[in-house]
């Protein structure tokens, strides 16, 4: 699979201090909290304006299933029908989770889905060996990336039924990673090199962004991006260590996450509230930042 549990583009991790030091904090209010599942490790992946987050939780028994919590702290499980491990990467403010799941078997066949109230629909990117779904925004444009016929990595959009190709000048690899309601898209991709740039596609005109000054570690992933343009991700910024970012009107932000090993921290989602979500080792987190 992508690993579809790997969503990062990096092989290696990494932060050093010259690249602290270059960079601003944001200023951060925080939540930090366990997600209530037995048997394994819940990963949060992403967030909407009422609170109600979505990830995966890594069983002991090596399969992955999705999980919904909501605001008051509930949590249910969802398992793809037929499927050996799944994954809920995004939850919009209308209910509707994206995902991809896999099935049993030892010929790899993640295949992304589309799951309402009522119904469950999964997604094929026309002629790809495997598809995943990262996204949707409130007006139906589902996101995400393929292996093509040439075993790389292609973004793409799906829009009123109809499938575009993303492909940011250079790549090699692409991951498409969230859409706002505005259609801008976010994610990273890799030239065959170490280091993975972040990019922001706005209706087709796409440009490169990525932290200043991280060379050789893995580079920058963006991961999301909120109605008003606040992006999350992080930044390899050593050779074993990564840090959660933000992206705003004032530029590339450290995100000062209040865990027990911050210095590995993501942020995977940011809900139409500037609200984060991410996680770091076992523990999770939701904050505001400025």
């Amino acid at each position: 699979m992508r690993n579809i549990f790997s969503f990062t583009l990096a092989a290696c991790v990494g932060l050093t201090g010259l690249l602290a030091q270059a960079q601003a904090t944001a200023s951060c209010t925080f939540h930090v909290f366990n997600i209530p599942v037995s048997g394994g490790i819940a990963q949060p992946q992403g967030i909407n304006k009422f609170g109600t987050i979505v990830g995966s939780v890594d069983q002991t028994n090596g399969i992955i299933v999705g999980f919904t919590r909501f605001s008051n702290g509930s949590v249910s499980i969802f398992k793809a029908p037929n499927s050996l491990d799944t994954i809920i990467r995004h939850r919009n403010d209308q209910g509707i989770n994206t995902g991809t799941f896999n099935l049993p078997g030892s010929t790899p066949s993640n295949t992304g889905f589309v799951k309402t109230s009522s119904g469950f629909q999964t997604i094929k990117f026309p002629g790809a060996r495997q598809t995943f779904v990262a996204a949707s925004n409130n007006f139906g444009t589902i996101v995400g990336d393929y292996i093509g016929s040439d075993n790389h990595f292609h973004g793409f959009r799906l829009k009123s039924g109809k499938f575009t190709t993303i492909h940011p000048n250079g790549a090699v690899d692409t991951f498409v990673n969230g859409v706002n309601d505005n259609g801008v898209i976010v994610g990273a991709f890799s030239t065959g090199g170490v280091d993975n740039q972040g990019f922001v596609d706005r209706n087709g005109a796409i440009s490169t962004l990525s932290f200043p000054g991280e060379v050789g570690f893995g580079g920058t992933t963006l991961n999301d991006i909120s109605n008003t343009g606040v992006i999350v991700g992080m930044v390899w910024t050593g050779s074993d260590t990564h840090q959660a970012i933000l992206h705003n009107s004032g530029g590339f932000k450290f995100i000062p996450v209040p865990v027990s090993s911050g210095a590995n921290s993501n942020a995977t989602g940011i809900s139409n509230s500037n609200v984060i979500v991410g996680s770091s080792g076992s523990e999770s987190f939701t904050g505001t930042c400025h």
